[in-house]
């Protein structure tokens, strides 16, 4: 069965756009770490490993999918990186597919 590493980047802060733009809590996501590794989970190896982040798992959950089911981002990505939607405190995630 295939899944999808899920691998933690980078954590940012944007402190300029949390005062512009409050409320917003300060630095750097606390749920997730750089360096952390998250595998799908489920039957089918699509599903939001435990302890991901609810918000970033909805969007990064399609390119989850597409690589722990054997396709390729785009068409043409095996590895992609992308973020969570928070423009404020961002995480960057590396993802590809894996066995069990």
């Amino acid at each position: 069965m295939g899944r999808c590493r899920i691998t933690v980047l980078k954590t940012l802060y944007f402190k300029d756009l949390a005062d512009a733009y409050p409320p917003h809590e300060k630095g750097p996501c606390e749920m997730l770490k750089e360096g952390d590794v998250f595998f799908t989970t489920g039957p089918h190896g699509v599903d939001m490993p435990e302890g991901f982040c609810p918000p970033a798992w909805l969007a990064v959950a399609t390119f989850a999918n597409v690589l722990a089911c054997g396709g390729r981002v785009y068409g043409r990505d095996d590895v992609h990186v992308t973020a969570c939607p928070d423009g404020v405190r961002p995480v960057i995630f590396r993802m590809e597919a894996c066995e069990d």
